[in-house]
């Protein structure tokens, strides 16, 4: 690639920065920077020239992984969603291969046809010499990552990343991660796969000072032997969530100079306990899947935000546009407020308002009120999905407790909410659905819903863009017949004794879209609901036929 976006001086774009210094500490031993590339030449070898998947949640691993793929030229396709249906898909639709090490914790994931690889980490012998393997400069305008959003707000979506933009922003952190004279050692609750991992932990191992412990991050116990494991001055990348499950645990931990923290609004309230228990100061890292991270703040030191050296904003029409070093130009999905010196305040989503009965709020807003309700361990609205047409549609919303109820959680959201914003209840959970850093996706959340309220998938369909039925069928935009809709959805229930009592086609269904078919079963009637991309395009009531009326 060409153009201004890579026409600047750059830092060293080394595939490992000093590589005489520790990157890892495992259980057993300190790994350096030439072992390490060591291990990536070694599997470098065994990888095709093919993009990779990474299908592992060890840091060591992730990295060993990554480096690898960028000794073959490759990039590598990063989502949250750990399923082995989406792990195939996104391998398919982009000519990759799944590939996980042996021994790591989701090897178990690896699907069928993936590539497991050895690990080459824990095979080093027991001394590397200083230059045994190359270590490449990656071009600054190499594509080496595709990151996918969480989707939190609607489907996933993938973005580009480059070697020069990563490496500089990298730079740019570290001297705000790592405020010490001496490098630090680095903890991470968060996983390598997710935006926040990748530049955090995995990183800023490759292409700074640090090091990283590579260890489990699934429970506060693993990161208390972490947190011992590692050297002074300790760095802790962790999440609201997990630091609050690190805080109640009440575990003895070695000292920590900063914690960092990300992927969800940490309140002030929290910020200031870890501070006091820790004896450290709290750190809020701002940036997005599209962005990476542009911006810092200590919490409890105000809610205003520094952005990080290089950073350029631009007033759009659409919006702020923002830019830095190798990275494209995009328009911020939220509203901030700028500062005279610089800084500026951040203000909500763009796609964060919630309209109904005329009144409007932020979800965030609506959110942080229910979470800050005393005995409420989580929680989170859901917004109705025909707000916009239907007066009389109300928020859902469901929380975690242990010692209020559904009432009690009721009677403090009306002290303090709108009473359109209110729902007509509250339901307990015993959690909410949330992915390995804490984000909450909005597709998750519907699906929860749907499963608390009886409504069961039962299958999918798709058209062919070359079916029989579509020549002729609004030429030049083609559609799905409705009948054929509703046909597909009855054949996947499987119950021939039903008949239609109603159905309404709420949107057009296009060829080659994924339709998901819910349905819920009260007594004789059977209600299905017909989905693309978490909307719904049509929605029927299912009755039994007169001649079985009665065999229920």
């Amino acid at each position: 690639m060409s153009g201004s976006m890579f026409d600047q001086q750059w830092p060293d774009l080394s595939l490992v920065y000093a590589p005489d210094r520790p990157l890892f500490l495992t259980d057993h031993t300190v790994i350096s920077g030439w072992a390490f590339l060591r291990a990536a030449h070694q599997i470098a070898a065994l990888l095709p020239d093919q993009p990779v998947v990474p299908v592992c949640s060890s840091i060591s691993h992730f990295t060993l992984l990554f480096a690898a793929t960028l000794l073959r030229g490759q990039y590598v396709l990063l989502s949250s969603e750990r399923n082995p249906t989406r792990l195939v898909d996104l391998a398919r639709e982009h000519n990759a291969l799944c590939v996980s090490v042996e021994g790591d914790a989701e090897s178990e994931l690896l699907p069928l046809g993936g590539l497991m690889v050895p690990d080459t980490l824990a095979a080093l012998p027991a001394a590397v010499p200083v230059g045994a393997c190359a270590n490449p400069v990656i071009r600054p305008d190499a594509l080496v990552a595709l990151v996918f959003t969480s989707g939190s707000t609607g489907q996933p979506v993938g973005h580009r990343k480059y070697w020069g933009g990563l490496v500089t922003r990298s730079v740019t952190a570290r001297v705000l991660l790592d405020p010490e004279d001496a490098p630090a050692c680095l903890v991470g609750t968060v996983p390598p796969y997710h935006m926040y991992g990748f530049e955090a932990l995995v990183l800023q191992c490759l292409n700074t000072r640090v090091a990283v412990v590579a260890a489990g991050c699934g429970y506060p116990a693993d990161w208390q032997a972490s947190l011992n494991r590692a050297f002074a001055p300790r760095i802790l990348v962790t999440t609201p969530l997990q630091l609050r499950a690190l805080l109640r645990s009440g575990l003895a931990l070695p000292p920590i100079r900063r914690v960092v923290s990300a992927s969800a609004p940490l309140v002030t309230d929290l910020a200031a306990e870890a501070e006091v228990a820790l004896a450290t100061e709290v750190t809020e890292i701002y940036g997005s899947t599209e962005t990476g991270s542009m911006a810092i703040r200590r919490t409890v030191g105000g809610p205003e935000w520094q952005w990080y050296k290089g950073v350029v904003l631009n007033m759009t029409a659409e919006g702020v546009e923002i830019s830095a070093p190798g990275v494209l130009s995009y328009v911020l999905a939220d509203f901030i407020q700028t500062r005279d010196d610089g800084k500026f305040l951040l203000l909500g989503r763009v796609n964060d308002v919630v309209k109904l009965g005329g009144k409007r709020t932020s979800l965030a807003a609506l959110n942080a009120t229910l979470n800050a309700i005393p005995g409420v361990e989580d929680g989170a609205f859901l917004p109705p999905e025909s707000s916009a047409t239907n007066f009389f549609a109300r928020m859902q919303v469901f929380a975690v407790s242990s010692t209020q109820s559904a009432q009690s959680i009721l009677l403090a959201l009306r002290e303090q909410i709108e009473p359109v914003f209110l729902p007509r209840s509250v339901r307990l959970v015993p959690a909410l659905p949330r992915n390995a850093v804490g984000k909450l996706t909005l597709q998750a959340l519907r699906t929860m819903a749907g499963q608390i309220s009886g409504e069961e998938e039962v299958g999918a369909f798709m058209l062919p863009h070359d079916h029989s039925c579509l020549p002729g069928h609004f030429p030049g935009h083609p559609v799905v017949p409705g009948v054929l809709l509703l046909d597909a959805g009855m054949n996947l229930l499987g119950q021939a004794d039903l008949c239609v009592d109603m159905v309404k086609f709420l949107h057009p269904v296009l060829p080659g879209q994924n339709v998901v078919f819910l349905a819920r079963n009260s007594g004789s009637v059977v209600r299905l609901v017909a989905r693309v991309n978490d909307q719904p395009v049509m929605r029927a009531v299912l009755k039994a036929k007169p001649e079985h009326a009665g065999h229920d």
